[in-house]
């Protein structure tokens, strides 16, 4: 029934028959055939080496139709919108189409029909891991649930806020939920940070992020084992949400930090690479300078990685706030590896606050009193970006005082040095405070508040100023979800030894 308008199938099913460029290669279902015992195996000689050739890909190619137009249709652009032509993510939930578990086109998908679905990629689940990475890169539109609605919105409108800080264009608000859409690792860990935030202080409710979380590890193993060239940034922010999801516990096991800094000293381009893989590869910066300072850790990131960036020759404020993040980071790793660079390092630091941008001069400045709502001095600044550029060379100041610290001569000069430094982190570290305390819409300036006061919270000796900090970590916690009773406790126990002292 070639030339016949319908096969006899299609007539007989009543349907429309829809004629395929599929064609099958006598012999691909020839019976086994044992090899008899009695005879020998062939033996190679010479220094020939024997090579195993997997043609898996080569015959799946010939079961998939219009690869390259699926490919040029519906990859996402750097920019998140889908059209002609770029990467997207490569890893499709099988929870999400359980029938497509190869993460190939849904057929029912719009504008997308697979014509004979005995031969669809869809049943092919014989085929070997290792052509996953010849699959179509177009992945199906997910149509959200209203719960997964909610959670979307909340990660829009709190937690994408907290990661755009330092970025004019916001990739995490406008680009990270569009892309959720289609991509599905991407979509649950989503999910699972904002469940987090959502259900603060609901312990019943906790179930639902682990869920969330736990599905997302699983796609991300398989996105992980892949070679570099494979590695998107799609992956790359999802572990860096990940990784802000395990920052909100109370005991902090940096299983994602080790994730992130593995992908960017991997793949090094996403450090200047634009659009959301430098948005996400400066996150994963951040995230790092946190656990160096609370764990007195020397970073792991590779700061070279982040050289070609153009925040280095932009003159805008979220490129300056950009450039104070990366001199801590350098703060950081010359104290833990080479304190010689640090009094170059510091007078980088001081210059980058001498020529400042006058947007980054405070509007509103009142003294801190002896009231308890006062302890903090009160720092108004005219955007969340400035607040954390201003942290962050309070934070440098703190770092490079005590790494530059000299030998003293004496027992009573080695007590007069230490006084001076307590006493040089205490007026920073109140800045820090002050700056998080009085901008309260820049959310993110809590988190770097509370990173301050692991590091060096020992050195608030006043019991009004102690009191006045437990309050702050406590009201953070209300706001975002971090688990703080873990910090509270610890504080009072430095506290009381220096009392006892």
């Amino acid at each position: 029934d070639v030339h016949a308008e319908r096969c006899r199938h299609c007539q007989r099913a009543g349907v429309r028959c829809n004629r395929s460029s599929i064609r099958f290669r006598e012999g691909l279902a020839l019976p086994s055939i044992p090899f008899p015992e009695h005879l020998d195996w062939p033996r190679v000689h010479g220094k020939e080496i024997v090579r195993f050739h997997d043609e898996t890909p080569e015959i799946t190619s010939l079961y998939v139709e219009n690869h390259g137009i699926l490919e040029s249709q519906f990859s996402p652009h750097q920019d998140g919108s889908y059209g002609q032509g770029a990467n997207s993510g490569r890893y499709a939930s099988a929870g999400d189409h359980p029938q497509n578990t190869l993460g190939f086109p849904s057929p029912s998908a719009p504008g997308f029909a697979i014509t004979d679905t005995s031969t669809s990629p869809a049943n092919l689940s014989s085929i070997s891991s290792s052509s996953s990475r010849h699959r179509s890169t177009y992945n199906p539109i997910h149509t959200f649930t209203e719960r997964e609605a909610v959670l979307i919105r909340n990660f829009v409108e709190n937690m994408a806020l907290w990661a755009d800080i330092t970025d004019p264009k916001r990739h995490f608000e406008t680009e990270v939920p569009a892309r959720a859409l289609k991509d599905s690792v991407l979509r649950h860990a989503v999910l699972a940070f904002s469940s987090r935030h959502l259900n603060r202080g609901k312990t019943e409710d906790e179930l639902e992020a682990l869920q969330y979380h736990n599905h997302c590890v699983e796609l991300l193993i398989p996105a992980m084992s892949e070679p570099e060239q494979y590695i998107t940034e799609d992956v790359l922010a999802s572990v860096a949400i990940l990784r802000q999801h395990e920052e909100m516990d109370g005991e902090d096991n940096q299983f994602h930090l080790t994730g992130t800094t593995h992908i960017l000293n991997t793949v090094s381009a996403f450090g200047s690479s634009g659009g959301l893989g430098e948005a996400a590869a400066w996150l994963c910066l951040r995230q790092d300078i946190y656990v160096s300072l609370t764990t007195q850790q020397p970073l792991r990131t590779d700061l070279q990685n982040f050289l070609d960036s153009n925040v280095f020759g932009r003159d805008d404020d979220f490129a300056w706030s950009s450039r104070m993040v990366f001199l801590l980071a350098k703060s950081l790793q010359g104290a833990f590896s080479n304190h010689s660079i640090s009094k170059s390092i510091d007078e980088e630091v001081q210059e980058w606050y001498t020529m400042k941008p006058h947007t980054f001069e405070p509007i509103r400045v009142v003294p801190r009193g002896a009231e308890a709502n006062r302890r903090f001095p009160a720092i108004w600044m005219l955007l969340p970006v400035h607040v954390i550029g201003l942290q962050y060379y309070h934070m440098a100041k703190i770092v490079l005082a005590l790494s530059q610290s000299s030998a003293a001569s004496s027992t009573y000069e080695t007590l007069r040095q230490s006084r001076i430094i307590e006493k040089h982190i205490r007026h920073h570290l109140l800045h820090v405070l002050g700056l998080a305390k009085s901008n309260s819409k820049a959310e993110n300036t809590l988190f770097t508040a509370r990173h301050s006061l692991v590091a060096w919270g020992w050195a608030l000796s006043s019991r009004a100023d102690q009191k006045a900090a437990e309050s702050l970590l406590r009201d953070m916690h209300v706001r975002t979800g971090w688990d703080m009773d873990t910090l509270i406790e610890s504080l009072r126990q430095q506290w009381r030894e220096e009392y006892e002292q």
